[in-house]
């Protein structure tokens, strides 16, 4: 999960985020590879047809993007953006479910995830409709329904902790005929894009999830989407295991969040001769705090680290931020940014991780504010 660590006023600081999980397609989730397995030929990308690199140029990304139409904004398209932040992912659905009761929640164009994002964004991608099920993952789960401790194998693993549960979890909120729906609404022109970060490459995978659903690989979006919540030694990598001529080849995957906190595409990844983004809006929802309250750091080594990662993390989505809406105002798209309040007075315990209660208390924080149109910050 994206590692945005904070101290959001009483709420305490941690170094523990995490996502959610799911079984994989020809992909399963952590361990080595099996022995017949071995990494894909340098030059040669085997799922060209369903992903692109973060750094690809204009053609690969035309080629995945193609040109997204907004119903409610012709000139332009309507973009969401999901970061990453464990179980404050709690923040960011209880926003989209507040803002699709204030009725005026748009269809996306385009809609992005990373780590916890990426679970919630198949539901944003799908309309309000699907407001329930975001309600219940983030409402009606605790630490039992996403993972399980390894007290006695941890060391000697790839990860403290098993995400089993996880993977029940994702399996049962994406079923074949809610995959099949992202399926359509992808072949009507509508994009969904989860970050995947390819550990022996150190490359960020950017991955069409709509043209998986379509080619009918549902493990493997499910397989991708824990990938995108598998924070480095917590939770196990991903392997994706995929035949190609009669042989098997395999990618190991971890935590989007390893690269970016929320994804915003260039410019040429919407744009053809004959369109232009002007009229379009760009929304960034972050599952975390931007600007938290001033903290006192205890003079321990550990304190001064964590307190370090907490800085660098906030920076960079920060600075993401800034640029996306530099990009947003350059091409005349509108642009909005939402993240928790430093001041909602929610207390997190970090001895009870993915706590219903404090999901819940998150939840109605980002419900009320959606309510109230306090939710976001325009530029």
């Amino acid at each position: 999960m994206n590692q945005i660590y904070r101290a959001r006023g009483t709420m305490g600081r941690r170094a523990f985020l995490t996502g959610f999980a799911a079984t994989t397609l020809s992909a399963c989730g952590g361990g080595a590879p099996a022995p017949s397995t071995r990494p894909v030929p340098s030059g040669t990308d085997p799922l060209s047809q369903f992903r692109l690199f973060a750094d690809d140029g204009p053609d690969v990304w035309k080629k995945h993007m193609q040109s997204p139409h907004s119903s409610s904004l012709p000139a332009g398209p309507n973009v969401l953006a999901l970061s990453g932040g464990g179980e404050d992912g709690a923040f960011g659905a209880g926003a989209l479910v507040g803002w699709s009761q204030r009725g005026d929640r748009p269809d996306f164009d385009l809609v992005t995830g990373i780590s916890t994002g990426a679970l919630i964004a198949p539901f944003a991608f799908m309309g309000q409709e699907h407001d329930e099920a975001l309600t219940h993952v983030f409402t009606q789960t605790d630490a039992g329904d996403i993972m399980r401790m390894r007290p006695f194998q941890a060391v000697f693993s790839n990860a403290l902790y098993d995400t089993a549960p996880l993977a029940a979890l994702i399996a049962e909120n994406t079923p074949p005929s809610f995959l099949r729906a992202v399926a359509a609404r992808y072949a009507a022109g509508n994009r969904l894009l989860v970050v995947t970060s390819e550990l022996d490459s150190a490359r960020a995978s950017v991955w069409d999830m709509g043209a998986i659903a379509q080619a009918g690989h549902y493990d493997l979006f499910r397989g991708i989407m824990r990938a995108s919540a598998a924070l480095p030694g917590l939770f196990p990598p991903v392997s994706l295991n995929y035949v190609v001529e009669g042989k098997t080849y395999t990618e190991t995957h971890i935590d989007g969040g390893v690269h970016m906190q929320f994804l915003a595409v260039p410019s040429f990844a919407f744009t053809t001769p004959d369109q232009k983004l002007e009229g379009g809006h760009v929304y960034v929802l972050i599952n975390n705090t931007l600007n938290p309250a001033p903290t006192t750091v205890a003079r321990s080594a550990l304190s001064i680290s964590q307190q370090a990662l907490t800085t660098t993390g906030r920076a960079s989505a920060s600075l993401q931020v800034n640029a996306t809406q530099l990009f947003a105002r350059e091409q005349g798209l509108k642009f909005s940014v939402a993240s928790i309040s430093p001041t909602s007075g929610i207390v997190y315990d970090p001895s009870d991780r993915f706590s219903s209660t404090y999901m819940n208390a998150l939840y109605q924080h980002g419900l009320a504010r959606a309510r109230s149109q306090t939710l976001w910050s325009h530029g």
